[in-house]
């Protein structure tokens, strides 16, 4: 009797929500201003579950979007902070400072920063005489200096100035003319990485390619720089 009752009172219930789906269509129909927001109702009944996943999902979408700029913000932020004090611990010529501090920013921060980090840090290895880790340094900024062009002609003097400080004269010569093309003829580094090109070009051996970049100089340049490629290239003649 029990097992009946229930049965019936389940039917009961049918009938009801049918019933009742017949009068709100048949007031929709009746009243089409509120047609839509009826229907979405209905709608948002019958698929409730998914409803409620879709706003869980947005939310967290959101949630993550909004995270991220913020976290990424606060990253540049510090990153930005981080430098700044880096680049005036180098200015007052703490060198081990500035370059640990600048070793910090590269391995914890990204994009244009990180890139600045690896060229000051190997500007402060050069003058601390930590030749392989400022080559190494180097080569991380010219590794994405497409990006960030700013010292390409700058960090390859160094990487330069690196090689002759070991004797490697062929290869000071090879990264000197590299930096040349990065530079334009009215820098005023210009000439003087035009005689430092002859320089290494002479003591590699390569006489010819020596007496080409001295020539320039005595060419364009003045006073004692000309003078100086003048007297060289008399002696590559001897």
């Amino acid at each position: 009797m029990l097992v009946q009752f229930k049965k019936l009172h389940v039917l009961t219930e049918v009938w009801i929500e049918m019933v009742t789906r017949r009068r709100v269509k048949k007031n929709i129909k009746e009243d089409p201003l509120v047609t839509t927001a009826v229907e979405a109702s209905l709608w948002a009944k019958e698929h409730f579950n998914q409803v409620i996943v879709g706003v869980v999902v947005l939310v967290v979408v959101i949630g993550v979007i909004v995270f991220t700029a913020n976290s990424r913000q606060g990253a540049e932020a510090r990153s930005s902070r981080q430098l700044a004090n880096a680049l005036a611990m180098y200015q007052s010529g703490d060198m081990e400072a500035a370059r640990t501090s600048f070793e910090q920013i590269h391995q914890r921060f990204g994009g244009r920063d990180a890139a600045i980090a690896h060229f000051f840090a190997a500007e402060s290895q050069l003058r601390q005489g930590s030749l392989d880790g400022a080559k190494g340094n180097y080569d991380a900024y010219l590794e994405v200096s497409s990006k960030y062009p700013l010292f390409r002609g700058s960090a390859l003097i160094g990487k330069s100035l690196c090689f002759e400080a070991q004797e490697d004269y062929p290869a000071a010569a090879v990264a000197m003319v590299e930096a040349l093309e990065e530079l334009s003829e009215d820098d005023p580094r210009y000439l003087d990485a035009s005689f430092d090109a002859g320089r290494f070009f002479a003591k590699a051996k390569q006489g010819d390619e020596a007496a080409r970049y001295f020539a320039r100089v005595v060419e364009r340049g003045d006073g004692e720089l000309k003078h100086r490629a003048s007297v060289a290239m008399a002696l590559l003649e001897q």
